[in-house]
């Protein structure tokens, strides 16, 4: 990244720790879990051996902090875009991040400490469907359908059919509030 000071362009490369978690979500997207081992990652973010138990204690604490970019990632792409837009996305051009998610949902089921962090991101991703008049008691279950229909996209390698999660989501928020 280039950055001007006093007039003179310099060239600044991000923090190690943003790098290191770069790389483990690029690992994690494309080889899958077994492939974030630290030597792996330190290796693709181009830093030296220790950066990740220098910055994250070890896997870990790399694999919380994983977790937290990856959602904060996924969050800040998502709040101005469509649910259709963010479909398309998932399982075009930013599949690698969506497979990434589903790896650490899997992940999640056995880590208490990933558990936590993961479940309250999806209870974010619920309230803001709730927020367009689904009723919260529906908005989970709806959520898993949309889980479901990317998942299987990215399976097959097709585009996905959002029109039965449409109807569902029609019906129960009724007529007129279905999100973009």
């Amino acid at each position: 990244m280039e950055k001007t000071i006093a007039r003179y362009s310099l060239h600044v490369e991000k923090p190690v720790p943003e790098r290191l978690i770069e790389a483990a979500i690029g690992l994690l997207g494309t080889d899958g879990a077994g492939a974030v081992t630290v030597r792996a990652v330190e290796a693709a973010a181009g830093t030296p051996h220790g950066s990740v138990r220098h910055h994250f204690g070890s896997l870990a604490g790399l694999r919380q902090a994983l977790v937290r970019g990856l959602l904060l990632g996924e969050r800040a792409d998502s709040q101005d875009a469509s649910l259709p837009d963010l479909v398309t996305r998932w399982t075009g051009a930013g599949a690698p991040i969506a497979r990434a998610r589903y790896e650490v949902m899997l992940m999640a089921m056995r880590d208490p400490a990933l558990r936590e962090v993961f479940v309250n991101a999806r209870d974010d991703l619920v309230a803001r469907l709730a927020s367009t008049g689904v009723p919260p008691s529906e908005a989970p279950a709806l959520v898993a359908m949309l889980d479901g229909i990317v998942l299987d996209a990215l399976l097959r390698g097709t585009r996905p059919n959002l029109a039965p999660w449409q109807r569902a989501l029609s019906g129960s928020a009724g007529p007129g509030s279905l999100p973009e």
